[in-house]
Protein backbone atom coordinates (compact mmCIF):
# COMPACT_ATOMS: atom_id res chain seq x y z
CA UNK A 1 0.00 0.00 0.00
CA UNK A 2 3.12 2.43 0.42
CA UNK A 3 3.95 2.04 -3.07
CA UNK A 4 0.20 2.97 -4.35
CA UNK A 5 0.21 6.40 -2.00
CA UNK A 6 3.63 6.95 -3.46
CA UNK A 7 2.10 6.55 -6.80
CA UNK A 8 -0.41 8.73 -6.01
CA UNK A 9 0.75 11.40 -4.17
CA UNK A 10 2.86 13.47 -6.46
CA UNK A 11 -0.66 13.38 -8.67
CA UNK A 12 -3.34 14.24 -5.41
CA UNK A 13 -0.37 17.38 -4.67
CA UNK A 14 -0.23 19.04 -8.12
CA UNK A 15 -3.92 21.16 -7.99
CA UNK A 16 -3.01 22.12 -4.26
CA UNK A 17 0.35 23.22 -4.88
CA UNK A 18 -0.77 25.22 -8.14
CA UNK A 19 -3.90 26.53 -6.27
CA UNK A 20 -1.60 28.19 -3.33
CA UNK A 21 0.86 29.32 -5.72
CA UNK A 22 -1.95 31.26 -7.74
CA UNK A 23 -3.34 32.27 -4.56
CA UNK A 24 -6.42 30.52 -5.38
CA UNK A 25 -9.18 29.50 -2.72
CA UNK A 26 -10.88 25.95 -4.23
CA UNK A 27 -13.95 25.30 -3.44
CA UNK A 28 -13.95 20.88 -2.87
CA UNK A 29 -17.40 18.81 -3.61
CA UNK A 30 -17.22 15.03 -3.62
CA UNK A 31 -19.92 12.44 -3.81
CA UNK A 32 -19.22 8.41 -2.67
CA UNK A 33 -20.68 5.70 -3.97
CA UNK A 34 -19.95 1.86 -3.08
CA UNK A 35 -20.81 -1.31 -4.87
CA UNK A 36 -19.84 -4.92 -3.56
CA UNK A 37 -20.81 -7.80 -6.29
CA UNK A 38 -20.51 -11.55 -5.10
CA UNK A 39 -17.61 -13.08 -6.64
CA UNK A 40 -17.89 -16.46 -8.85
CA UNK A 41 -15.27 -18.26 -10.97
CA UNK A 42 -15.15 -17.02 -14.63
CA UNK A 43 -16.67 -13.37 -13.51
CA UNK A 44 -14.43 -10.66 -14.65
CA UNK A 45 -14.09 -7.02 -14.61
CA UNK A 46 -14.45 -4.25 -17.26
CA UNK A 47 -13.88 -0.70 -16.08
CA UNK A 48 -14.45 2.36 -18.04
CA UNK A 49 -12.77 5.72 -16.81
CA UNK A 50 -12.95 9.50 -18.09
CA UNK A 51 -10.50 11.97 -16.10
CA UNK A 52 -10.36 8.44 -13.34
CA UNK A 53 -7.66 7.54 -11.01
CA UNK A 54 -7.74 3.46 -10.86
CA UNK A 55 -6.46 1.71 -8.44
CA UNK A 56 -6.87 -1.73 -8.42
CA UNK A 57 -5.86 -4.44 -5.48
CA UNK A 58 -6.97 -7.88 -4.06
CA UNK A 59 -7.76 -9.68 -1.29
CA UNK A 60 -8.77 -13.32 -0.35
CA UNK A 61 -12.86 -12.19 -0.17
CA UNK A 62 -15.11 -13.75 -2.80
CA UNK A 63 -16.41 -10.46 -3.66
CA UNK A 64 -15.65 -7.57 -5.81
CA UNK A 65 -15.52 -4.17 -3.92
CA UNK A 66 -15.44 -0.57 -5.50
CA UNK A 67 -15.81 2.49 -3.93
CA UNK A 68 -15.92 5.29 -6.04
CA UNK A 69 -15.59 9.08 -5.31
CA UNK A 70 -16.25 11.65 -7.36
CA UNK A 71 -14.59 15.55 -7.23
CA UNK A 72 -15.53 18.58 -8.49
CA UNK A 73 -12.68 21.18 -7.57
CA UNK A 74 -13.84 25.35 -8.86
CA UNK A 75 -13.45 28.27 -7.26
CA UNK A 76 -17.09 28.69 -6.80
CA UNK A 77 -18.99 26.38 -4.15
CA UNK A 78 -22.35 26.21 -6.62
CA UNK A 79 -20.41 25.94 -9.85
CA UNK A 80 -18.65 22.80 -8.14
CA UNK A 81 -21.93 21.69 -7.31
CA UNK A 82 -23.23 21.62 -10.33
CA UNK A 83 -20.88 20.51 -12.66
CA UNK A 84 -20.48 17.27 -10.30
CA UNK A 85 -23.95 16.29 -11.39
CA UNK A 86 -22.41 15.92 -14.60
CA UNK A 87 -19.87 13.73 -13.92
CA UNK A 88 -22.16 10.21 -13.76
CA UNK A 89 -21.10 6.78 -12.48
CA UNK A 90 -22.86 3.57 -13.42
CA UNK A 91 -22.20 0.10 -12.50
CA UNK A 92 -23.80 -3.18 -13.75
CA UNK A 93 -23.58 -6.72 -14.24
CA UNK A 94 -24.35 -8.99 -17.27
CA UNK A 95 -23.93 -12.49 -16.42
CA UNK A 96 -20.68 -13.12 -15.44
CA UNK A 97 -19.47 -9.93 -16.48
CA UNK A 98 -19.34 -6.27 -13.99
CA UNK A 99 -19.20 -3.11 -15.56
CA UNK A 100 -17.90 -0.18 -13.96
CA UNK A 101 -18.08 3.02 -15.45
CA UNK A 102 -17.45 7.10 -14.95
CA UNK A 103 -17.98 10.00 -18.15
CA UNK A 104 -19.34 13.25 -18.38
CA UNK A 105 -22.58 13.99 -19.19
CA UNK A 106 -23.56 17.77 -20.53
CA UNK A 107 -27.67 17.87 -20.24
CA UNK A 108 -29.63 19.62 -23.47
CA UNK A 109 -29.09 23.15 -22.85
CA UNK A 110 -26.40 22.96 -20.19
CA UNK A 111 -22.92 24.63 -20.54
CA UNK A 112 -20.27 22.14 -20.63
CA UNK A 113 -18.35 21.79 -16.95
CA UNK A 114 -15.51 24.36 -15.98
CA UNK A 115 -14.91 22.38 -12.70
CA UNK A 116 -11.47 20.15 -12.23
CA UNK A 117 -13.36 16.92 -12.58
CA UNK A 118 -12.47 13.21 -11.44
CA UNK A 119 -13.61 10.01 -10.44
CA UNK A 120 -11.16 8.05 -7.69
CA UNK A 121 -12.10 4.92 -8.04
CA UNK A 122 -10.91 1.72 -5.25
CA UNK A 123 -11.42 -1.62 -6.51
CA UNK A 124 -10.42 -4.82 -4.54
CA UNK A 125 -11.18 -8.04 -6.12
CA UNK A 126 -9.99 -11.92 -5.97
CA UNK A 127 -6.41 -12.26 -7.54
CA UNK A 128 -7.65 -14.47 -9.87
CA UNK A 129 -10.28 -12.06 -11.12
CA UNK A 130 -9.46 -11.06 -15.11
CA UNK A 131 -9.28 -7.22 -15.26
CA UNK A 132 -10.14 -5.26 -18.87
CA UNK A 133 -9.38 -1.48 -18.07
CA UNK A 134 -9.90 1.89 -20.32
CA UNK A 135 -8.87 5.01 -18.74
CA UNK A 136 -8.29 8.43 -20.81
CA UNK A 137 -6.73 11.54 -18.47
CA UNK A 138 -5.68 9.84 -15.24
CA UNK A 139 -3.88 7.57 -13.46
CA UNK A 140 -4.29 3.80 -13.21
CA UNK A 141 -2.40 1.18 -10.39
CA UNK A 142 -2.40 -2.62 -10.58
CA UNK A 143 -1.31 -5.12 -8.29
CA UNK A 144 -1.20 -8.61 -7.56
CA UNK A 145 -3.75 -9.70 -10.23
CA UNK A 146 -2.75 -14.27 -11.64
CA UNK A 147 -4.70 -14.43 -14.57
CA UNK A 148 -5.21 -11.62 -16.97
CA UNK A 149 -5.01 -8.13 -17.54
CA UNK A 150 -6.01 -5.36 -20.17
CA UNK A 151 -5.18 -1.91 -20.29
CA UNK A 152 -6.37 0.40 -23.08
CA UNK A 153 -4.84 3.89 -21.97
CA UNK A 154 -4.54 7.86 -23.55
CA UNK A 155 -2.86 10.30 -21.37
CA UNK A 156 -2.51 8.21 -18.21
CA UNK A 157 0.18 6.76 -16.74
CA UNK A 158 0.39 3.67 -15.25
CA UNK A 159 1.82 2.11 -12.62
CA UNK A 160 1.93 -2.16 -12.55
CA UNK A 161 3.05 -4.36 -9.62
CA UNK A 162 3.70 -8.32 -8.80
CA UNK A 163 1.55 -9.60 -11.93
CA UNK A 164 1.31 -12.75 -13.18
CA UNK A 165 -1.15 -13.87 -16.55
CA UNK A 166 -2.15 -13.18 -19.64
CA UNK A 167 -1.08 -9.31 -20.19
CA UNK A 168 -1.87 -6.37 -22.89
CA UNK A 169 -1.45 -3.14 -22.75
CA UNK A 170 -1.84 0.07 -24.94
CA UNK A 171 -1.04 3.41 -23.84
CA UNK A 172 -0.90 6.44 -25.84
CA UNK A 173 1.36 9.53 -24.34
CA UNK A 174 1.23 7.55 -21.07
CA UNK A 175 3.98 6.42 -19.06
CA UNK A 176 4.74 2.57 -18.00
CA UNK A 177 6.05 1.43 -15.07
CA UNK A 178 6.19 -1.83 -13.63
CA UNK A 179 7.95 -3.76 -11.20
CA UNK A 180 7.81 -8.01 -10.55
CA UNK A 181 6.03 -9.26 -13.43
CA UNK A 182 5.69 -12.55 -15.02
CA UNK A 183 3.70 -14.00 -18.23
CA UNK A 184 2.42 -13.73 -21.39
CA UNK A 185 2.87 -9.93 -21.87
CA UNK A 186 2.09 -7.87 -25.13
CA UNK A 187 2.79 -3.48 -25.18
CA UNK A 188 2.37 -1.13 -27.59
CA UNK A 189 3.45 2.05 -26.73
CA UNK A 190 2.79 5.46 -28.50
CA UNK A 191 4.64 8.80 -27.42
CA UNK A 192 5.05 6.91 -23.83
CA UNK A 193 8.22 5.69 -21.56
CA UNK A 194 8.39 2.39 -20.39
CA UNK A 195 10.64 1.80 -17.08
CA UNK A 196 10.45 -2.39 -15.97
CA UNK A 197 11.81 -3.91 -13.36
CA UNK A 198 12.62 -7.79 -12.32
CA UNK A 199 10.58 -8.83 -15.85
CA UNK A 200 10.24 -12.76 -16.69
CA UNK A 201 8.26 -14.88 -18.92
CA UNK A 202 7.53 -14.12 -22.82
CA UNK A 203 7.30 -10.03 -23.91
CA UNK A 204 6.63 -8.71 -26.91
CA UNK A 205 7.09 -4.68 -27.00
CA UNK A 206 6.30 -2.34 -30.34
CA UNK A 207 6.98 1.33 -29.15
CA UNK A 208 7.33 4.77 -30.75
CA UNK A 209 8.19 7.64 -30.00
CA UNK A 210 9.44 6.32 -26.26
CA UNK A 211 12.19 5.44 -23.87
CA UNK A 212 12.51 1.79 -23.08
CA UNK A 213 14.13 0.78 -20.06
CA UNK A 214 14.54 -2.78 -18.54
CA UNK A 215 16.34 -3.39 -14.92
CA UNK A 216 16.76 -7.30 -14.67
CA UNK A 217 18.64 -9.74 -12.91
CA UNK A 218 19.84 -13.40 -14.16
CA UNK A 219 16.88 -15.87 -13.22
CA UNK A 220 16.81 -19.73 -14.20
CA UNK A 221 13.28 -18.77 -15.29
CA UNK A 222 13.39 -17.97 -19.07
CA UNK A 223 13.09 -14.88 -19.86
CA UNK A 224 12.03 -14.35 -23.74
CA UNK A 225 11.77 -10.36 -25.12
CA UNK A 226 11.01 -9.39 -28.34
CA UNK A 227 11.06 -5.06 -28.87
CA UNK A 228 10.10 -3.60 -31.91
CA UNK A 229 10.65 -0.15 -32.25
CA UNK A 230 10.85 3.05 -33.67
CA UNK A 231 12.38 6.82 -33.38
CA UNK A 232 13.20 4.78 -29.64
CA UNK A 233 15.74 4.33 -27.43
CA UNK A 234 16.24 1.13 -25.72
CA UNK A 235 18.51 0.12 -21.86
CA UNK A 236 18.98 -2.87 -21.04
CA UNK A 237 20.53 -3.08 -17.47
CA UNK A 238 21.94 -6.63 -15.74
CA UNK A 239 24.42 -7.36 -13.40
CA UNK A 240 25.25 -10.13 -15.98
CA UNK A 241 24.71 -9.48 -18.81
CA UNK A 242 26.06 -12.22 -20.03
CA UNK A 243 23.44 -14.57 -19.03
CA UNK A 244 21.06 -13.58 -22.22
CA UNK A 245 21.15 -14.12 -25.92
CA UNK A 246 21.42 -11.40 -27.89
CA UNK A 247 20.43 -10.41 -31.67
CA UNK A 248 20.61 -6.89 -31.82
CA UNK A 249 19.34 -4.46 -35.30
CA UNK A 250 19.85 -1.11 -35.74
CA UNK A 251 18.88 0.91 -38.82
CA UNK A 252 20.41 4.10 -38.63
CA UNK A 253 20.79 3.83 -35.02
CA UNK A 254 24.23 2.58 -32.02
CA UNK A 255 24.92 -0.64 -30.71
CA UNK A 256 26.57 -0.16 -27.27
CA UNK A 257 27.54 -3.25 -25.24
CA UNK A 258 29.75 -4.07 -22.85
CA UNK A 259 33.79 -4.50 -23.76
CA UNK A 260 33.67 -8.08 -22.43
CA UNK A 261 30.42 -9.44 -24.66
CA UNK A 262 32.25 -10.40 -27.68
CA UNK A 263 29.53 -10.12 -30.24
CA UNK A 264 29.57 -11.06 -33.86
CA UNK A 265 28.61 -8.07 -35.91
CA UNK A 266 26.82 -9.32 -39.15
CA UNK A 267 26.37 -6.01 -39.98
CA UNK A 268 28.61 -2.44 -39.51
CA UNK A 269 27.43 0.50 -41.39
CA UNK A 270 26.32 3.85 -40.49
CA UNK A 271 22.65 2.44 -42.13
CA UNK A 272 22.41 -0.74 -40.32
CA UNK A 273 23.82 -2.65 -37.49
CA UNK A 274 23.14 -5.87 -36.84
CA UNK A 275 25.13 -7.87 -33.79
CA UNK A 276 24.74 -11.28 -32.24
CA UNK A 277 25.35 -13.00 -28.70
CA UNK A 278 24.70 -16.66 -27.57
CA UNK A 279 25.35 -16.91 -23.99
CA UNK A 280 26.79 -19.95 -22.65
CA UNK A 281 25.40 -19.88 -19.24
CA UNK A 282 22.36 -18.97 -19.81
CA UNK A 283 18.69 -19.93 -22.27
CA UNK A 284 17.05 -16.13 -21.94
CA UNK A 285 16.85 -14.38 -25.27
CA UNK A 286 16.64 -10.69 -26.18
CA UNK A 287 15.84 -9.10 -29.61
CA UNK A 288 15.79 -5.75 -30.37
CA UNK A 289 14.83 -3.88 -33.85
CA UNK A 290 15.31 -0.54 -33.81
CA UNK A 291 14.36 2.28 -36.80
CA UNK A 292 16.05 5.90 -35.75
CA UNK A 293 17.40 4.94 -32.23
CA UNK A 294 20.03 3.50 -30.23
CA UNK A 295 20.20 0.48 -27.73
CA UNK A 296 22.51 -0.35 -25.32
CA UNK A 297 23.16 -3.24 -23.08
CA UNK A 298 25.19 -2.12 -19.97
CA UNK A 299 25.80 -3.35 -16.25
CA UNK A 300 23.46 -1.74 -13.42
Amino acid sequence: MKNILKFLLPLFCLPVCSGLAAQTTFQVVTKTVENTFPYLNGNEVNIDGEKAEILVETWSRNEVKVVVEIIAKHPDKKTAQADLEMMVYTSEQHGKKLYFRNYVNVPQGKKKPVSDLKAIYTIILPEDCPVYLKNNYGLTHVSNLTSALRINSEFSKIGLENLRGKIGISTRFGDVEGKDIDGDVTINSRRSDLTLYDIKGTWNINSQYGVLKFFTNPSPELLSLNIDAEKSDVYFFDPKPNFYGYTLTAHYGNISVPNNLKFNYLENTDQLKKAIFSSKIGSSNISIKISFGDITIRNP
